[in-house]
C-alpha cells in the first residue's frame, strides 16, 4: 500500500468514478453513496476504493484537497488492498458504512473520533491499543476474522448489534482490557468464536439479549475481572460454550432470562467471586453444564424460576460460600442430572418450592443459612428437604437441620423446631451406628471382631431408641411424662392382679410373724390372706393397698407413698405375685432411668432457651 501525501500522487493513480465522487464530497463535508447504497459483493467501477487513497483521505488529505472536518463518511463501497493507517491520526469521523473490505483493517494505536462500520463486510480489524473519542459502531457488521480492540479506549459506546462474526481463530472480538466508557451492545449477534472483554472497563451495561453465541473452543464470552458499571443482560441468549464472568464486578443486575447456556462440559455459566450490585435473573434458563456461582456476591435477589439443569454427573449448581443479601427464588425448579451445591452458601429469604430440589447425594446444604422462609412450612416436607441435603461423600452434616429449627423458631413454630431436632438427632446418631459396622471379608479374627462390633451396635441402638422415645433426644421432655404414665400403668395392673390372687403381703418381719398373719397365711380357706389380715384387729392400724400408689411408688423414685415400704409380692403364691416380684425392680430401675433423662431434657432445653 502506498503512503500518498498530496493531491499530484492521486491523480497519479488515475481516480474511478467512485473514487472522485468520494473525493469531492470529502472535500464538501457530505455523505458519499455509492450504487444503490447497500454492500457490493465484488468490485467495479462505481463501487471501488483503493485502500491507499482512502487513507490519504482518512488522514484529512493536503493542502491541494483539504478534506472537511467532518471526515470520511461512504456508504456502498468496496475496498480494495489493505487499509492500514496504524500510529496515525484521523480527521474527523470514520463512517465506513456498507462497504465490503477485501483485507483486514489494521489501526494499531490510531486516534480516531468516532468509528462507524455498520452493515459492512471486514476481513478484521486489527485496532489494538486504538484511542477513539467517541463510538464505535458495528451494527449488522460481518466479520470473518477478529475484530481486534485489545487495550483500546473508546469515549462512547461500542455497539455489534445484528453483527455476524464468523471468526475461524479463537476470538471472533477481542477487547481485552479496553476501556469503554459507554455501553457493549451485542444484541443479537452471532459470533462463531470468542466475545473476549475480559478485564475491560465498561462504563455502562453490556447488552447481549437474543445473541447465539457458537464458539466451538475456550469460552463464549470471556469477560473474567471486567468493571461493569451497569447490569449485564443475556437475556434469550444461546451460548455453546462458556459464559465467564469470573471476578467480574457487575454494578446492576445480571439477567440471564429464557437463555439456552448449552456447553457440553465444564461451566455454562462462570461467576466465581463475581460481585453484582443488584439481582441475578436465571429464570426460564437451561443450562447442560455448571452454573457456577460460588463465592459470588450478590446485592439483590437471585432468582431460578423455572430454570432447567441438566449437567450430567457434575454440578449442575455451584454455589459454594455465595451471599446473596436478599431472597433464593427456586420454584418450578428441574434439575434432570448434575447436582447442587450450597455449602456454607447465605442467603436472605428462602422462596422455594420443596419437591423442585434434587434428591439426596445430588444437594449439599452443609452450611446453607437463611433469614426466613417463605413458601411451604410444612414440617414434613421440609424434613425431606433437608434430610436430602445432609449428605455428601457417604457423611451426614446435621447443620441443615439446626438451620431450619433456628428459622422455624424465630418465626413462632417451637414445636416442628423440636421435632426438626429430635430427627437430626435421630439420623446422625443412626450414622454413628452405621459408621461402626464392620464387614466379615473372610478372616476369622475380622468376623469375630465384627460380632463383638455389631453386639455393640445392637446395645448402642436400645440406648438410643430408649433416648429418643423417653426424651426426643433431649428435644421433647415431655415425652418423659407419657414414658412414666406406660411404666405406671405396666406396674400398677399387675399389683392388682397379684393383690387380688393373695399374692401381696405385709413388708414386715415382726407382721410377718405374728401368730395373726402366720394363723391366715396358713388357711386354705383364706384366698387373700393379705385382705383378710388387713380387716382383722391388728390390720386395720396397717397400710391399706392401692394399686395406683404401689405402682407410682414403684416408678417414681423421688416420691414415697408408703406402699412399697408397707407391701410386697410373695414368690410363695401364685404366679402374679413371682411375676410382680421380679417385675418391680426392672420397674424403679426404668422409672429411673425416665426421671434423669426427663430431667435432663428439661434442664436442656431451659438452658438453650
Amino acid at each position: 500500500m502506498a503512503n500518498i501525501r498530496t493531491y499530484a500522487e492521486v491523480l497519479k493513480l488515475k481516480p474511478n468514478t467512485a473514487e472522485k465522487d468520494l473525493i469531492n464530497k470529502c472535500q464538501a463535508g457530505e455523505p458519499c453513496i455509492l450504487g444503490d447504497g447497500t454492500c457490493p459483493s465484488e468490485p467495479s467501477d462505481s463501487r471501488t476504493i483503493r485502500a491507499d487513497i482512502l487513507r490519504y483521505l482518512l488522514l484529512g488529505g493536503c493542502e491541494d484537497c483539504v478534506v472537511d472536518g467532518r471526515g470520511v463518511w461512504l456508504v456502498g463501497g468496496y475496498i480494495t488492498g489493505t487499509l492500514d493507517i496504524d500510529y496515525a491520526t484521523v480527521n474527523g469521523a470514520t463512517h465506513l458504512i456498507q462497504c465490503h473490505f477485501e483485507n483486514r483493517f489494521d489501526s494499531v494505536q490510531t486516534h480516531f473520533k468516532a468509528v462507524t462500520l455498520n452493515g459492512s463486510h471486514i476481513q478484521g480489524w486489527f485496532a489494538q491499543a486504538a484511542k477513539i473519542d467517541g463510538s464505535v459502531l458495528l451494527r449488522n457488521t460481518t466479520a470473518s476474522a477478529t475484530i481486534d480492540l485489545n487495550s483500546a479506549t473508546i469515549g462512547g459506546q461500542l455497539s455489534c448489534s445484528g453483527a455476524q462474526l464468523t471468526a475461524k481463530e479463537v476470538n471472533a472480538l477481542y477487547a481485552r482490557g479496553a476501556k469503554i466508557e459507554d455501553s457493549v451492545f451485542l444484541d443479537n449477534t452471532t459470533a462463531s468464536a470468542t466475545i473476549a472483554l475480559n478485564n475491560a472497563t465498561i462504563g455502562g451495561q453490556l447488552r447481549c439479549s437474543n445473541a447465539q453465541f457458537t464458539a466451538k473452543e475456550g469460552n463464549a464470552l470471556y469477560a473474567q475481572g471486567a468493571m461493569i458499571e451497569d447490569s449485564v443482560f443475556l437475556d434469550n441468549t444461546t451460548a455453546s460454550a462458556t459464559i465467564d464472568l469470573n471476578s467480574a464486578t457487575i454494578g446492576g443486575q445480571l439477567s440471564c432470562s429464557g437463555a439456552q447456556l448449552t456447553a457440553k462440559e465444564g461451566n455454562a455459566l462462570y461467576a466465581q467471586g463475581a460481585k453484582i450490585e443488584d439481582s441475578v435473573i436465571l429464570d426460564n434458563t437451561t443450562a447442560s453444564a455448571t452454573i457456577a456461582l460460588n463465592s459470588a456476591t450478590i446485592g439483590g435477589q437471585l432468582s431460578l424460576s423455572g430454570a432447567t439443569f441438566d449437567a450430567g454427573d457434575g454440578y449442575a449448581f455451584w454455589a459454594q460460600r455465595l451471599h446473596v443479601a436478599e431472597g433464593l427464588i427456586w420454584r418450578g425448579v428441574t434439575v434432570s442430572s448434575g447436582s447442587v451445591n450450597l455449602n456454607a452458601a447465605h442467603v436472605g429469604d428462602l422462596v422455594d418450592d420443596p419437591d423442585a430440589w434434587p434428591d439426596r447425594d445430588n444437594l449439599s446444604l452443609d452450611g446453607f443459612t437463611y433469614d426466613s422462609i417463605y413458601g411451604v412450612l410444612d414440617v414434613e416436607a421440609r424434613l425431606e428437604w433437608v434430610k436430602r441435603g445432609s449428605y455428601d461423600g457417604g457423611e451426614f452434616y446435621p447443620q441443615p437441620f439446626t438451620q431450619l429449627a433456628k428459622v422455624l423458631r424465630e418465626v413462632g413454630h417451637d414445636g416442628d423446631a423440636q421435632k426438626v431436632l429430635t430427627r437430626r438427632e435421630h439420623l446422625r446418631l443412626r450414622h454413628q451406628r452405621e459408621q461402626k459396622r464392620i464387614v466379615p471379608n473372610g478372616d476369622v479374627s475380622v468376623a469375630f471382631k465384627s460380632l463383638y462390633r455389631d453386639a455393640w451396635i445392637v446395645i448402642l441402638w436400645v440406648m438410643h431408641q430408649i433416648f429418643r422415645r423417653v426424651a426426643g433426644y433431649g428435644h421433647r421432655p415431655f415425652r418423659s411424662l407419657w414414658a412414666m404414665l406406660v411404666l405406671f400403668a405396666v406396674t400398677a395392673i399387675p399389683a392388682e392382679m397379684a393383690w387380688r390372687e393373695g399374692s401381696m403381703a405385709p413388708n414386715s418381719g415382726p407382721v410377718l410373724v405374728s401368730d395373726g398373719w402366720i394363723a391366715l397365711a396358713g388357711d386354705p380357706t383364706q384366698v387373700n390372706p393379705a385382705d383378710a389380715w388387713g380387716n382383722s384387729a391388728p390390720g386395720k392400724d396397717w397400710e391399706s393397698f392401692s394399686a395406683i400408689a404401689y405402682g407410682l411408688d414403684v416408678v417414681i423414685p423421688i416420691i414415697n407413698f408408703g406402699q412399697t415400704d408397707a407391701w410386697a409380692p410373695s414368690t410363695e403364691r401364685q404366679w402374679w405375685g413371682q411375676f410382680l416380684y421380679w417385675w418391680r425392680w426392672l420397674m424403679t430401675a426404668s422409672g429411673w432411668l425416665v426421671t434423669a433423662l426427663g430431667a435432663a431434657a428439661v434442664t436442656s432445653v431451659i438452658r438453650r432457651e
